[in-house]
């Protein structure tokens, strides 16, 4: 069966011929030891001396002339990268939700502040440094945001050229440039002080959710017109013990616009999976209510049991992940412990269909190596129908 087919058929609870796989992307160091390493490594490119001037005095410039250009390259090799590592589908992603400050900082179009640093492989990544907006002035001021449209197009340039090279080897998952609505707005005005902008600041929080709305529908929309079967979404609505908030409030505040936004995706028939770190059982019924078609990622170091997720809603929705990243998909382990954990997932969630098995996250420390032996386990132990126990 080809892997477009068998992605799709389990999205929709038909019938595969083995449970397929996801990868929840690749960093910099796995694209590398994939495809080869650059002759000039990106933290020297963007460290040295004469890097740090350029960017401190034209950040905003280069950003735009340079920066987004070769961030456009290095998605590009995310996504080939996961196609030659063999995955069934892959999580393809735009990100032009950056603009470079200076030689260490970068702010996000949605209104949140980010440190540029190394990644300890040579390469450069970002860490969330804290919110950009902490007063109505700073909402009503902040300089960053895009045009929707012009977002869009540029969208639809990118996954057109990446269907073109890639869409007919594996199924991809499309996130244009629009990070969760919910994450973005925590990210925006700080963990501590969101309950306060919920409670007090309802006039401007109803104003960015709708905004987040509209750039994530155009640009989903032009994920549809590239060709992209399957639409996801990056939310992290969880920590590992439990939801950021109450999920009555999650549902009253980011549910209507999730709702809109899934059946404009439903109804150009694709096909709408949300990725979401941490525990989130007390979510999952929410979620499902909003119209997903699939769930990722059941981080296994949080206190979410997806066996147990499996048998309470494996026939509402697709139950995507499993495989941690923290340790097994790293150099630490062995790889024999890679092929007892997939087969151990394979038995107790791939029976009766609706489970694609995924890496939960992705990090710099993992080798791409380690992805082949998950990849490579799943082939041999993964058909159905799956008894190995």
């Amino acid at each position: 069966m080809h892997p477009i087919e068998r992605v799709l058929n389990t999205l929709q609870g038909k019938p595969t011929d083995r449970v397929p796989t996801f990868c929840a992307m690749v960093e910099d160091r796995t694209f590398n030891e994939v495809l080869g390493k650059p002759l000039l490594p990106q933290e020297r490119l963007m460290t040295n001396p004469a890097a740090r001037y350029l960017f401190d005095r034209w950040g905003p410039v280069l950003t735009k002339t340079a920066f987004r250009i070769e961030l456009d390259r290095a998605l590009e090799k995310r996504i080939r990268a996961q196609v030659e590592l063999g995955f069934d589908s892959v999580w393809a992603i735009l990100d032009e939700t950056f603009t470079v400050v200076d030689h260490a900082t970068m702010v996000r179009f949605s209104g949140s502040i980010f440190n540029l640093q190394p990644d300890g492989y040579g390469n450069m990544t970002y860490m969330y440094r804290g919110p950009g907006i902490k007063t109505r002035e700073d909402f009503e001021n902040w300089p960053y945001w895009p045009d929707a449209d012009d977002l869009a197009h540029s969208t639809y340039r990118f996954f057109r050229k990446m269907m073109s090279k890639y869409g007919h080897r594996a199924c991809l998952f499309g996130q244009g440039p629009a990070y969760g609505i919910h994450e973005s707005l925590l990210w925006a005005v700080g963990f501590e002080k969101m309950p306060v902008w919920i409670r007090r600041e309802k006039d401007l929080v109803k104003r960015y959710v709708d905004r987040c709305e509209e750039i994530c529908l155009k640009t989903n929309m032009a994920l549809l017109d590239a060709g992209v079967p399957v639409v996801i979404q990056t939310d992290d609505f969880a920590f590992k013990s439990g939801p950021l908030m109450n999920p009555r409030l999650i549902d009253e505040i980011f549910g209507p616009s999730y709702r809109r936004i899934i059946k404009a995706v439903h109804d150009r028939g694709a096909y709408y999976v949300l990725h979401s770190c941490g525990d989130n059982t007390l979510l999952f019924d929410t979620f499902i209510s909003w119209g997903v078609d699939g769930l990722h990622a059941y981080e296994n170091t949080s206190n979410v049991d997806i066996f147990r997720e499996k048998k309470l809603h494996g026939d509402q929705v697709t139950i995507i992940g499993g495989v941690g990243v923290d340790y097994l998909l790293t150099d630490r382990s062995k790889d024999e412990e890679v092929v007892s954990e997939v087969k151990r997932l394979l038995t107790g969630l791939g029976p009766g269909g609706r489970f694609i098995i995924a890496p939960v996250h992705s990090l710099s420390t993992i080798p791409a190596h380690k992805l082949r032996v998950m990849v490579d386990a799943v082939a041999r132990f993964g058909a159905y129908p799956v008894a190995l126990s």
